[in-house]
């Protein structure tokens, strides 16, 4: 058997395992490409009725007066609901930062999108056509749709405010006024990042179902961390949390960190239309609704960095500040703000940084989560001007971050923002990522072979590429979520008492066949998570996998967990799974050693059975119900965060800095062409190098990090929630919307290395961002690359042909 950390002691030696490790099929396959699994838009129960929501069509406006008597005189029209219904009979959703803000809107509204009204019908269909009957009344008021304006603060989106400064802060590691002034050079960049989101296969979704005997909610949802954010259903419905059960299907249909926040209002909203008419309600979003105003959008940035450098390459300080256009009301995600100062100099040696930024509210869809949370932006400003610093002193790309890449012998290594990277090899990653591009592609007949490349040139085509080494922070401790909630006080006078755990919660118990039914309380939306829990427990109690079924705990009865997200469940279940095995062991160790009144001492586990050291007395696992008087569990584990085991993350948790314990890396190299007539790039092929540290499964690893690739794609080259000068979005359909397909997914060339963590129990790392990170950093500084021989760079993502073909005019 493996040991898990405990009490700051890293594993250093683990036996070798027979299924963690290996690509084993993976056990939810069958039933999902079988038809077998049931989706939110699946359940159905007796006598359920159909939400609808009528929307606003504006983007700021006062809402003079809503008509609903047409809607209420449908014949299939069973309940309408305002804001001044909920308002007399609910509460409102939970805020971030004081802000107030209710399920529907009242009295203004301040997105295109935000619902007004709510329809409960017998069909779909009918409320529907009852929604379209709705008439409501509006002032319009001037938009706010982008930071600039936001900032001046003439047009406001909550007057009681005075603002529409959500929140902003500074944080100065190092004398950063001295080392710019004594810098040989300080290179200055402005960068912008486009809004984009997840955009999964399956929307947002309920049924909600009131009990009025039980006085209590069952509500089915497929909410992300849904036993960590419920508070947005059921302090919205005005009930305590123990009323209010939310059920997640064992497989959601994708999320990627949208559904964190998108879908909590419609659990809300179908609650209280269950609760006023007794009967279940459901709603599923379609996708224009998904586009247009599912809360659902993501990070819309404008960077501006320095770097103080000397004439030697080396690179001083960093100066990084941003503005984040939140939307109309702050959500969950205001965290995307402060984790990149977990991989604050990313992959770089940088002793002295500032890091500021000012979170600003306008006329446009609230921030959700999603992918990568706000690490991508912060890796792609970054590299982006690391590009720019080494034009500026005239030296390669690739030797200037060469130079200025943390060493491994300086693992672990502690960042000016007080993380800690657990271990890597970034300069021989680098190094490898170089040598693959030269061995496959530099060469004669090569994609970067030089003649072929001037050829293109004469046929107005660029080719070029420019690796970098960028970075995923994993099993993040989710404690400095609320910071943006405390005072300077509150923040100066924490102990390490104060700090928020959230462990990874296992159950075991067994079947009345005799098989291992482990419990854990997060959702899966796609990862794999019940295969890699299976491998882990098969290994941990050495039976057979097929012995072994995963499912899921609801909200009532699963701890307060985090969930799926930070890239967080390869390091927290497999510590959990570790944990969860030495306990059943135990168990079946007391339960033999009391039937046979001997000490647990005398008994040895084996092979999912135990047997009597000095004598012929057997159990096995089958036999545990009958032996054992815990009606709940058989045995239960909560993994605590390896940052949380280990003095050195403590100054960090205390001054609630981001800290994640196991940080992956790729080295990346995207084979990139402009054509420079009409504005378009193909990525011809995507190489990288990739260490999550131990590899749980390999063949989900690829699937992840291949996946996050093409994410980063998107991001870079097609996708972007654009609104015009009204406030109106542009992209309300997959017309507009553009995610990538088979024809801009080149073949990706994976090499895996592995580091093992020496922090966590397992030695994995986290394996799902790190492709959406380093592509959206990697893919531009390609493109610059490309187009070097003309002096254009590009400066913002997406990099749209408009984009470039405006570059290139410019440069004409």
């Amino acid at each position: 058997m493996s040991e898990s950390a405990v009490d700051g002691q890293p594993v250093t030696e683990q036996e070798e395992s027979k299924y963690t490790g290996q690509s084993m099929r993976r056990v939810e396959d069958y039933d999902i490409l079988t038809g077998r699994v049931d989706y939110v838009h699946d359940i159905e129960p007796p006598d359920c009725l159909h939400m609808a929501l009528a929307r606003a069509p504006h983007a700021h406006a006062e809402i003079e007066s809503i008509d609903t008597a047409a809607a209420e005189a449908h014949p299939n029209c069973e309940l309408v609901l305002t804001a001044t219904d909920i308002e007399e009979h609910y509460e409102p959703m939970p805020g971030r930062l004081g802000f107030s803000e209710w399920a529907l809107a009242n009295d203004r509204v301040r997105f295109a999108g935000e619902p007004i009204a709510l329809v409960v019908a017998s069909d779909r269909y009918a409320a529907e056509d009852a929604v379209d009957l709705i008439r409501a009344d509006y002032t319009q008021l001037d938009p706010v749709t982008d930071v600039d304006s936001a900032s001046t603060d003439e047009v406001l989106l909550h007057e009681d405010r005075g603002t529409n400064l959500a929140d902003d802060d500074e944080f100065l590691f190092g004398d950063v006024e001295e080392t710019f002034a004594q810098a040989d050079h300080v290179i200055e960049s402005d960068y912008s990042w486009g809004r984009i989101s997840g955009v999964p296969l399956e929307t947002a979704g309920t049924v909600a179902e009131y009990d009025s005997e039980t006085d209590s909610f069952d509500i089915h949802c497929n909410l992300q961390l849904y036993t960590f954010n419920g508070d947005l259903v059921y302090d919205s419905l005005g009930y305590p949390e123990e009323k209010v059960r939310l059920h997640v299907p064992e497989n959601i249909g994708g999320s990627y960190g949208t559904k964190i926040s998108a879908g909590a209002r419609y659990c809300a909203l179908a609650g209280m239309a269950s609760h006023q008419l007794d009967r279940p309600v459901k709603f599923v979003e379609d996708r224009i609704e998904y586009l247009q105003g599912g809360d659902a959008h993501s990070c819309e940035r404008d960077y501006q960095v320095r770097l103080a450098v000397d004439d030697d390459g080396s690179i001083e300080g960093l100066d990084i500040s941003f503005q984040d256009d939140l939307g109309a009301f702050p959500r969950y995600p205001l965290p995307q703000a402060m984790k990149p100062q977990s991989v604050l100099t990313t992959s770089y040696e940088i002793d002295t940084v500032r890091y500021a930024y000012e979170l600003l509210l306008t006329n446009k869809v609230p921030q959700t989560a999603y992918r990568g949370f706000g690490v991508q932006q912060h890796t792609f400003a970054l590299e982006m001007a690391i590009d720019e610093a080494a034009r500026t002193v005239g030296m390669d790309p690739t030797a200037f971050r060469m130079q200025n890449l943390i060493p491994p012998e300086e693992m672990p290594y502690k960042l000016p923002s007080k993380n800690i990277y657990d271990s890597g090899d970034y300069p021989a990653a680098l190094r490898r990522i170089e040598e693959i591009v030269d061995e496959n592609e530099r060469c004669e007949g090569g994609l970067l072979d030089p003649e072929i490349v001037e050829q293109k040139r004469e046929e107005g085509k660029y080719r070029g590429t420019q690796p970098a080494v960028t970075l995923e922070p994993s099993a993040g401790v989710i404690d400095y979520a609320t910071r943006f909630e405390a005072s300077d006080e509150e923040i100066a006078n924490r102990t390490r008492d104060d700090v928020a755990e959230f462990p990874e919660h296992l159950a075991a118990n067994i079947d009345e066949d005799g098989s291992l039914v482990v419990s854990l309380a997060t959702s899966s939306a796609g990862q794999g998570h019940q295969t890699v829990l299976t491998q882990l427990m098969a290994d941990e109690l050495d039976i057979s996998p097929f012995d072994i079924d995963v499912n899921f705990l609801n909200s009532a009865e699963a701890p307060k967990d985090f969930g799926a997200a930070a890239s967080r469940m390869g390091v927290m279940l497999s510590g959990a799974a570790i944990g969860l095995g030495d306990a059943v062991i135990d168990t079946l160790k007391q339960a033999a050693a009391e039937q046979w009144g001997c000490e647990p001492e005398d008994v040895r586990y084996e092979s999912g059975r135990v047997e009597r050291i000095d004598g012929d007395d057997q159990l096995s696992l089958s036999d545990l119900p009958a032996t054992t008087d815990n009606d709940d569990h058989l045995a239960t584990y909560d993994y605590t965060n390896p940052a949380l085991q280990l003095e050195e993350y403590d100054e960090a948790l205390i001054e609630q800095l981001p800290s994640y314990p196991a940080t992956a890396y790729c080295a990346d190299a995207p084979i990139v062409e402009v054509d420079i007539e009409d504005g378009t790039v193909d990525i011809l092929k995507y190489y990288s190098l990739h260490d999550c540290g131990t590899v749980l499964n390999p063949e989900i690893v690829e699937g992840q990090v291949e996946g996050a690739i093409a994410h980063g794609i998107g991001g870079a080259l097609l996708e972007e929630f654009a609104y015009d000068e009204s406030g109106q979005p542009l992209a309300v359909s997959m017309f507009d919307y553009l995610l990538p397909s088979i024809e801009n997914i080149p073949e990706i060339e994976l090499e895996h290395r592995e580091t093992p963590s020496p922090f966590t129990a397992s030695g994995a790392k986290g394996a799902g961002e790190g492709g959406v990170i380093s592509a959206s950093a990697v893919i531009p500084t390609s493109v610059n690359a490309a187009l070097e021989p003309l002096g254009v760079t590009v400066d913002s993502v997406p990099v749209t042909p408009d984009t470039l073909r405006s570059k290139l005019r410019d440069e004409e």
